[in-house]
């Protein structure tokens, strides 16, 4: 059985980047992800992105280096992680990709990742660096 695969980086978005083209990248990023099987979160704040991509190894790899990295919409991209996952963190929390648009869903996911972390040091990873990310809305 294949593991899949985790990508998990922070980037600082382009100072002049407007709502509607932050709407934009949730949009696609939304339908792409899900119509591909990646599950995980994304998320905008204080000038910066967060996202958790997990799904197959090839076609996230393909999607960070010639996709993600390439986009002129942010820079200073630093990967948290970015390696085989045994225990997913996302599969249990939606049967979709998510965008974390307000509080309230970045509280929910703080919920499950606190939920979750005895079965993965990840969640916990992921809830600390979450924290700053709580001024949102």
């Amino acid at each position: 059985m294949k593991l899949p695969y985790t990508i998990c980086y922070v980037s600082k978005s382009k100072p002049d980047l407007s709502e509607s083209e932050i709407k934009d990248i949730f949009t696609h990023a939304s339908t792409v992800n899900n119509k591909c099987d990646v599950r995980g979160i994304l998320l905008h704040s204080l000038g910066n992105f967060f996202q958790v991509l997990e799904g197959d190894e090839k076609y996230l790899l393909d999607l960070f280096e010639n996709k993600i990295k390439k986009d002129p919409r942010h820079e200073n991209i630093y990967e948290v992680y970015h390696k085989k996952t045994a225990k997913p963190v996302f599969t249990n929390y939606s049967s979709q990709f998510n965008i974390v648009e307000d509080s309230e869903q970045l509280e929910a996911i703080q919920v499950y990742l606190e939920e979750n972390k005895i079965s993965s040091t990840t969640s916990d990873k992921l809830s600390r660096l979450l924290r700053p990310f709580m001024l949102i809305d």
